[in-house]
């Protein structure tokens, strides 16, 4: 819907990879994100890489060594790689990357131990099919009367704006408790330096983390740009 506007304004212009990089901004702030800057003139790519990007991905499943990794590729480092994954403070996840945790854990046939009973038997409820969402603020914001709108994103996730300031630190004060949605996000926990940046960002209102993720996004926004006569 965007491009269009924008080729009804102004013609062969403006890239997808430009409005995509402009739009996730723009989201973050009506989230109650900082805003950041972000440079335009991108070109987009002739073909598209969906094979090589789903390798590159991390998993919701994936441990802690394989998302550091992951990450570690496009030259994010562990402090970086912590605060990118605050971004899961907003949106919806797909209970079909949550059910795998509940009942049969790495193929165990049982939970996943590390789960707080009462924690487990909450998504239980929210998660009784593969069809359902879980919202990601259900931990510490659905008290709140939150209004949301979603937007479709990939892979059964919705990205959502929500009125007031919902992206704050929520989401690592969850996994100090051990209520992380994902599998990979409370591997955080697993590891010494992941450990420390989410206290870090746990223990205030979350100014840090909003900093942080803000420089992250925008190193995020600079890899791989197409300029000039390429694309």
């Amino acid at each position: 819907m965007i491009k269009d506007e924008i080729e009804e304004a102004c013609p062969g212009v403006v890239s997808c990879s430009d409005i995509l990089v402009l739009a996730t901004r723009d989201g973050i702030v009506l989230a109650g994100g900082l805003y950041y800057p972000v440079l335009t003139g991108r070109r987009d790519s002739k073909e598209s890489f969906f094979d090589e990007a789903m390798a590159e991905i991390p998993r919701p499943n994936g441990n802690i060594s394989e998302t550091l990794r992951l990450f570690s590729l496009r030259g994010f480092d562990e402090r970086e790689t912590v605060a990118l994954l605050g971004g899961h403070n907003i949106g919806k996840i797909g209970c079909e990357f949550i059910r795998p945790r509940l009942s049969n854990f790495m193929g165990t046939g049982l939970p996943d131990p590390t789960i707080p009973s009462d924690f487990l038997e909450e998504l239980m409820q929210k998660c009784p099919d593969d069809n359902s969402t879980i919202n990601n603020m259900f931990n510490e914001h659905t008290a709140r009367g939150l209004s949301e709108s979603a937007i479709s994103y990939s892979q059964g996730l919705s990205a959502l704006s929500s009125v007031g300031t919902s992206f704050d630190n929520h989401y690592y004060k969850t996994l100090t408790r051990g209520r992380g949605l994902l599998f990979a996000d409370q591997q955080l926990m697993a590891n010494e330096k992941t450990a420390a940046v989410v206290m870090d960002y746990a223990l205030d209102e979350g100014a840090i983390f909003r900093t942080e993720f803000a420089h992250a996004m925008v190193k995020l926004s600079n890899i791989g740009v197409l300029t000039g006569f390429q694309g």
